[in-house]
């Protein structure tokens, strides 16, 4: 995706305007996942636009959705490794105020890494806690992803997408009850 090179100077402009287009999406909206995975684009296609040559920029972007049932509490979300914020942008069904992702709501998590030098590669790693799993994920393919859930609820990923150089990761995770049978073994 090409963006205005006037977009790409200002990254909290940007991001901005992207978190308010994704709190108007919600699950009740036709093509849901479509627009969130074309905002989760839009981001990478961002953080690889700005951020070029000597100033390049490994990122990672991960959607989580809410297929519990249940409200899911967002307890935190930041970069273990990486030079920028874990932003969080989340649909129409986040309650900002208690930080509860309610059922059938989505959260894009995007974060970048500093400038790789002769010292330091650049690296991504994400972590992301709720009240029922932590999720660690890596810009790489050669670092899996690790979730750590509660019994009773599962993890599936939907996508796992990297970049052949390993600039870039995409993912998309749902959160759900276990199946009874599962549950029981």
């Amino acid at each position: 995706m090409n963006i205005a090179t006037d977009e790409l100077a200002d990254v909290p402009e940007f991001i901005s305007k992207c978190r308010s287009r994704i709190r108007r999406i919600g699950s009740f909206v036709p093509n849901y996942f479509q627009r969130l995975d074309q905002e989760a684009w839009l981001l990478i296609s961002f953080v690889n636009q700005a951020f070029t040559g000597l100033y390049s920029r490994r990122c990672v972007a991960a959607g989580v959705i809410n297929g519990t049932g249940d409200d899911i509490q967002v307890l935190s979300s930041k970069l273990v490794q990486g030079g920028s914020r874990c932003y969080a942008l989340p649909t129409t069904e986040y309650d900002k105020k208690h930080g509860f992702l309610h059922p059938g709501g989505a959260m894009i998590f995007l974060g970048w890494g500093a400038a790789p030098s002769l010292l330091q590669p650049g690296n991504v790693l994400m972590h992301i806690e709720t009240n029922l799993v932590a999720i660690e994920l890596s810009d790489s393919i050669s670092k899996s992803a690790s979730t750590q859930v509660l019994p009773s609820w599962q993890v599936d990923f939907l996508e796992k997408s990297y970049d052949e150089t390993e600039w870039w990761a995409k993912y998309w995770i749902v959160i759900k009850k276990k199946e009874l049978n599962d549950a029981i073994n």
